[in-house]
């Protein structure tokens, strides 16, 4: 009997240790400044727009969402698009800096703890297309 307890806590053990090196192993669960530097590797600021698509189809795992001919708003330290229709924007003034003069928001994917945690890049560019800035954000569901 004292063997089966035995047995049983240690295969516990050993699904808990599995379950937390999994966790620890996917880089979506590090802090959005370690994603953005992992990002920057890639593609570092200065890179053209094209070249960041082109990096952003060779990972399987990424997927663009949006591509703007509008900069991302910065609030509070959060990247978000401006909800303002285009035809308005160019008369609209923002009161949260906007980052570049175009963007892209890429997908980089998602992961579980007790909420679904939704990871995105947003890239922005300058007038010439090149990047200036990448901002990460995640976004957690409770649903």
């Amino acid at each position: 009997m004292k063997r089966k307890i035995r047995n049983a806590v240690i295969a516990f053990f050993v699904i808990i240790v599995m379950v937390v090196i999994v966790m620890l192993l996917n880089p979506l669960r590090r802090s959005e400044e370690k994603i953005r530097e992992s990002i920057l590797e890639l593609t570092p600021i200065g890179t053209s727009m094209e070249d960041v698509v082109k990096v952003v189809e060779n990972n399987e795992k990424w997927e663009i969402r949006s591509v703007r001919a509008t900069g991302y708003l910065l609030i509070n330290g959060e990247p978000s698009f401006p909800y303002v229709s285009p035809i308005a924007e160019s008369n609209y003034e923002y009161e949260h800096p906007i980052i570049g003069e175009k963007s892209i928001r890429v997908h980089l994917g998602e992961y579980r703890t007790v909420f679904a945690v939704d990871v995105s890049a947003y890239f922005g560019f300058d007038e010439d297309s090149k990047l200036i800035d990448i901002a990460v954000i995640k976004d957690m569901d409770a649903m």
